[in-house]
């Protein structure tokens, strides 16, 4: 295996077109958020190319998708002598820089809670906002200002260094509100500007004292090469792509806060990723097996009396009206097959996953199989995580063939956890018949001798489409009859039906059910979960170099396409220009691991 060490980053390169359009970039910023581990707020650059982009203050607390600006908090634009220049933005590691024309102005945080701002000579920050009823700004001891968002975000501002701040007028007593407020930095005596951008939950307060702008850069650089130092390398040519991906993942890391007990991760741009992504983002990031195993733990922070999962939340919201696929004893099987939970794991840890995990099989053992016919039934086609799945294009409750591929690996690591809990042989074989009579029911019902079909209870149909979902049981790998295995894998192999130069498509290419859009997720464009599971599959199984041809095929096309999180199988292209996030880079992490282990 080949690798490389990490490159610190060095000082950035003074950039030789008056336009800024060879700035280097670290990571594709533009659409994307910049922030550091743990961080529920940051920066959000939009559009790309000097003059086409704008700055925003962001966070992810109090309810940001019900808002009217979403996730933005308030407009930040660079100055040179008071005045509003255009700019191009680039990333390091450790640093956003706001280049113009007259100087530059930089961003880093010094810790999840706290930006820092530095501005050349000349440079300042101008910050814009209408806001909401019952928003304001106000001023605080030595100089701060608070800046309070959607009644439950808090920013305080205070300049350092000899560097001030304002919001000026800040109160319209009609509106109840600060109505619009303009923030301006002022600058030092040496004409320079170190500003303090610090979220709180409730008021803030002013600190006796702020790290300076060097100190903070440090801080955040530290955090990240501590981050990196655990995380895998991988076979050359995927090397490569490592670093870019595994920061992302970094940066979109959500500590625990307030009502929120246990690590988030962001998804994309202002999404919270839901419980199954954050199972795939415990396997990405399994080196951290106490990061890995929070993540896993996070669903019993909204779980029913009954066992079922909240599909996603956040400090304000929680969304039930779906679940989404128990890939958790998945999950766990790829994490046991690098760690001793036993040993590595708490015990109370363990116990709570082996209690919440085997609660989700059962419930959907017990509320979803109301035909009684042993295949337990998804409620809609979101419950896929396809969103627009076709099997469900004339039905909406479908016993569908990866749900019960699903549960059948969630019972049998629900036995492997009974097992190293000493839960006693009974209960342990207990969980492996489960496994069992699902994996035959699976077989013995859906499989039509061409293909896993799907079946709807309430119309007695089976359903056969297009979906790649179709093909979700190969994530069994050699639990399937070898005839079986080699069905499947063979029809994953014919160019031009799933499978194209940048993966497999998630509807066939010449169905006539075939869409690409922005939200046709699970009609035809390459999506990271159906390539994570597929891949995983058929990299453990007899079918090996099946998986290695379709996995470096899309490990090609999301390093070379800066981790797209929507790829169109047509062209390779970003169905969703610049908003990877960390799903498409979860993916890299996972199956570039797999690839790396088998040689």
């Amino acid at each position: 295996m080949e690798t490389t060490a990490t490159p610190k980053p060095t000082a950035t390169p003074k950039p030789t077109d008056p336009y800024f359009r060879d700035l280097p970039q670290f990571t594709y910023i533009h659409d994307n958020i910049f922030k550091c581990r743990g961080a529920w707020f940051g920066l959000f650059v939009t559009g790309e190319g000097y003059g086409n982009e704008t700055l925003e203050l962001t966070s992810f607390h109090g309810s940001s998708l019900l808002a009217r600006d979403k996730f933005k908090l308030i407009d930040i634009a660079p100055t040179y002598a008071g005045r509003k220049v255009p700019f191009a933005a680039a990333s390091a590691p450790d640093e956003l820089t706001l280049h113009t024309r007259h100087g530059c102005v930089r961003f880093t945080f010094a810790s999840p809670t706290m930006m820092a701002a530095q501005g050349d000579p000349g440079m300042g920050l101008s910050f814009h906002k209408i806001m909401e009823r019952h928003e304001i700004a106000k001023p605080r001891k030595d100089g701060a200002w608070e800046g309070m968002f959607r009644m439950n975000s808090s920013i305080l501002f205070k300049g350092t260094g000899g560097s001030g701040f304002t919001f000026g007028r800040y109160w319209d007593w009609e509106k109840i509100s600060s109505s619009e407020i303009h923030g301006t930095t002022t600058p030092a005596p040496d004409g320079t500007f170190t500003l303090i951008m610090e979220e709180f939950s409730h008021d803030a307060w002013v600190r006796d004292s702020y790290p300076t702008y060097e100190q903070a850069k440090a801080d955040m650089l530290a955090d990240w090469l501590s981050f990196d130092a655990a995380m895998p390398h991988f076979a050359a040519p995927f090397e490569e792509g490592r670093i870019k991906a595994q920061y992302t993942l970094w940066s979109h890391i959500m500590h625990p806060t307030g009502v929120v007990g246990h690590t988030l991760m962001l998804m994309i741009r202002n999404f919270i990723s839901s419980q199954w992504q954050m199972c795939q983002n415990a396997v990405a990031m399994q080196e951290h097996l106490g990061l890995a195993m929070d993540l896993m733990l996070g669903p019993q922070e909204r779980v029913n009396d009954v066992g079922q999962f909240a599909d996603t939340y956040d400090d304000s919201i929680v969304i039930t009206h779906f679940t989404k696929p128990p890939i958790h004893g998945w999950a766990i099987k790829q994490v046991m097959a690098h760690h001793d939970l036993a040993v590595e794991a708490p015990r109370e840890q363990v116990e709570k996953l082996y209690e919440i995990v085997g609660g989700f099989g059962d419930w959907f053992m017990a509320n979803r199989d109301e035909d009684g016919d042993g295949l337990p039934s998804l409620h809609h086609s979101d419950e896929t995580g396809l969103d627009d799945c076709t099997i469900f294009k004339d039905h909406l409750v479908v016993s569908t063939p990866d749900i019960a591929a699903y549960l059948s690996l969630l019972f049998e690591a629900v036995g492997d956890l009974a097992r190293i809990l000493g839960k006693g042989q009974p209960v342990v074989d207990g969980w492996y018949a489960k496994s069992r009579s699902l994996l035959e029911r699976l077989i013995s019902v859906l499989w039509n001798g061409e293909m896993f079909a799907a079946y709807a209870p309430y119309a007695g149909e089976f359903i056969t489409s297009g979906s790649l979902v179709h093909y979700i049981p190969v994530i069994l790998g050699d639990r399937l009859p070898r005839h079986i295995l080699d069905k499947l894998a063979d029809d994953l192999s014919v160019e031009g039906d799933f499978l194209c130069p940048y993966g497999l498509a998630t509807e066939k290419l010449h169905s006539d059910d075939f869409k690409l859009s922005e939200m046709a997720f699970g009609r035809g464009c390459i999506l990271p979960p159906t390539m994570i599971y597929i891949c995983a599959g058929l990299l453990g199984s007899a079918r090996k170099e099946t998986g290695k041809m379709i996995a470096t095929r899309y490990l090609g096309a999301l390093k070379d396409g800066d981790y797209p999180f929507l790829i169109n199988p047509l062209t390779g292209e970003a169905l969703l220009p610049g908003a990877g996030g960390s799903w498409p880079c979860c993916a890299y992490t996972i199956i570039a691991r797999l690839l790396t282990e088998i040689g």
